[in-house]
């Protein structure tokens, strides 16, 4: 009813500025382009990618994404029967390097969140994340085995001695924005350089924070950017497209 066109699975190949200040959107295959034209983009995608669309319209925002590096995680799910887990204090842990351990961090699901615990009914279920920053090649082994090194690591931490009943292994690679020391003055210069360009804007997790509601903040920064130069109310994001009403 809205009119509104989403579009999955479609590669964003370049973004170019129109003579009449709207945006030209290359997308689709190499061997069949195709062009999408928009009075607003929003670069919603990691940094290096969002680097590359902007390396002709704002080359300086450009240069500053392009360093931002990113590491590989995997998350190591399990499920145990509640009267075999040892007894735990808080809803996790952080593990340093300096530990020279596999897992990062254990987050006790059942612990943290009230449903999740209701929901189990007599079973418990937590997470360890695996992998860091510049260390992806120790991700490089089977499932299997990624469950085992959690399972030898919580062991040391809490006790763990019994198997899991249920297990999941989730790979992101380089799904993790690294803030190394000058982000925030990195992250000031490529919103001053995109904001010079009137309908574009960017966001994402490799701007202000990895959660959900640091994302969905950058989200709304982003749109509110927008809003005041666009006398027909439309948003574009690559490979989402809808239009806004009026206030």
């Amino acid at each position: 009813a809205s009119g509104a066109r989403i579009e999955v699975g479609t590669t964003a190949r370049s973004l170019a500025r129109r003579s009449d200040g709207g945006w030209t959107i290359v997308v689709g295959s190499a061997d069949e382009p195709r062009l999408v034209q928009a009075d607003a983009v929003i670069v919603a995608v990691p940094a290096r990618p969002a680097a590359r669309l902007l390396s002709e319209v704002a080359p300086a925002a450009a240069l500053e994404l392009a360093r931002i590096e990113y590491a590989s995680v995997a998350l190591v799910t399990m499920a145990f029967a509640q009267r075999d887990f040892p007894a735990v204090v808080g809803s996790g842990f952080l593990v340093p390097p300096v530990e020279k351990r596999m897992i990062k961090a254990a987050t006790f699901s059942f612990a943290k969140w009230d449903w999740v615990r209701e929901a189990g009914n007599g079973t418990l279920v937590m997470r360890c994340s695996l992998g860091r920053h510049r260390d992806e090649h120790q991700l490089q082994v089977s499932d299997e085995e990624l469950v085992e090194i959690a399972l030898g690591d919580l062991a040391d931490a809490i006790g763990l001695s019994v198997r899991p009943i249920d297990q999941h292994v989730q790979r992101w690679g380089g799904g993790l924005p690294q803030y190394a020391v000058g982000h925030l003055d990195r992250i000031a210069t490529v919103r001053a350089e995109v904001g010079r360009l009137p309908g574009l804007a960017v966001c994402g997790a490799a701007y202000d924070g990895l959660g959900i509601p640091a994302c969905i903040a950058s989200a709304h920064l982003a749109v509110s950017t927008l809003l005041p130069d666009l006398p027909v109310r439309t948003y574009v994001g690559l490979g989402r497209m809808s239009p806004w009403q009026p206030a």
